[in-house]
């Protein structure tokens, strides 16, 4: 009974995580992983050309004469619009997941190399932990994307 205890008491004083935790400030990463920054632009620009879009419907809209054409215009841009709107949240899905999957492969790599038991996103880390930001945003610049 008293090794059972004394063996408790050992596992209890191991530390939970030996090799530590490390943290990233994740929207830093973003703002400055030239990859996400250029990502960034192609949504911007997608979206872009949605507005675009709708100004050049609503000139063409003020052109038209009729309530009937005006009520058919607005169909055909609507169902228009909802096709665009569908691909361009499509486009945005698909960019990002590409952003976040090369940032976590990155942070995997570093968590091994320090050999650390998790990383975990800055705004979950009250106090401890090792700031890996500054090398997940170095490494990340230094791959080739």
């Amino acid at each position: 009974m008293k090794k059972f205890i004394l063996l408790i008491l050992l596992s209890l004083s191991a530390p939970v995580f030996a090799g530590g935790v490390g943290y990233i400030n994740y929207d830093k990463v973003v703002a400055n992983y030239q990859f996400a920054k250029t990502t960034l632009r192609e949504i911007e620009t997608k979206n872009n050309e949605i507005q675009q879009y709708l100004l050049i419907k609503e000139k063409e809209f003020a052109g038209l004469e009729s309530a009937v054409q005006k009520k058919k215009f607005e169909e055909t841009v609507r169902v228009e619009l909802m096709a665009k709107e569908k691909a361009f949240n499509a486009f945005r899905e698909k960019k990002e997941e590409e952003v976040y999957t090369k940032i976590h492969a990155v942070s995997e790599k570093i968590r091994l190399e320090k050999g650390l038991d998790a990383v975990l996103d800055a705004r979950s880390v009250f106090s401890g932990g090792v700031d890996i930001t500054d090398a997940l945003i170095q490494k990340l610049n230094s791959v080739s994307n």
